[in-house]
């Protein structure tokens, strides 16, 4: 049923790291436009049946960034916007990931900034929002983290 499709839960991630006090994300560029377009995004997809939204979400994170494990350091849920469930990855090694499905024309790594002036219009709000919480949690830009920090350092995700 198409109403059914439409309210199918998402998982997505964001992996990111931290140079020069400034937060690099990494995004996806679809190889086919019915894939989501042409302009690099957020990777994300379906959460299949027995799955978490995070578990679907580093699922999809690994066949469309070749995001791995042993490669994250840190893992935190930035929230849900609609029916996408968005986790925030910090990583080891920018450089150690590993192959992508062919779903993936291209992938590169982004200030906000950039994604805000070249990435999928209706992700910028959640790529906006996603920088504001790695800049609280990095303490960038002096402010300080006075919460405590909640953290899943083993994603809970089957890789």
């Amino acid at each position: 049923m198409a109403t059914d499709e439409k309210k199918q839960e998402r998982g997505g991630v964001i992996p990111y790291y931290i140079k020069d006090d400034k937060v690099i994300m990494m995004f996806m560029q679809p190889s086919n436009p019915k894939f989501g377009g042409s302009s690099f995004q957020i990777a994300k997809g379906k959460v299949e049946k027995g799955e978490s939204p995070q578990e679907g979400a580093f699922r999809e994170a690994k066949e469309e960034l070749g995001l791995f494990g042993p490669n994250i350091e840190e893992v935190d849920p930035l929230g849900r916007f609609g029916t996408i469930h968005i986790f925030l990855a910090k990583i080891k090694n920018p450089d150690m990931f590993g192959d992508t499905t062919d779903e993936t024309k291209a992938t590169t790594w982004w200030t906000p900034e950039e994604f805000q002036s070249q990435g999928r219009s209706w992700q910028k709000p959640i790529v906006k929002a996603a920088a504001r919480k790695i800049q609280k949690l990095e303490n960038i830009d002096g402010q300080r983290n006075t919460k405590t920090r909640s953290v899943d350092r083993h994603s809970g995700a089957r890789f």
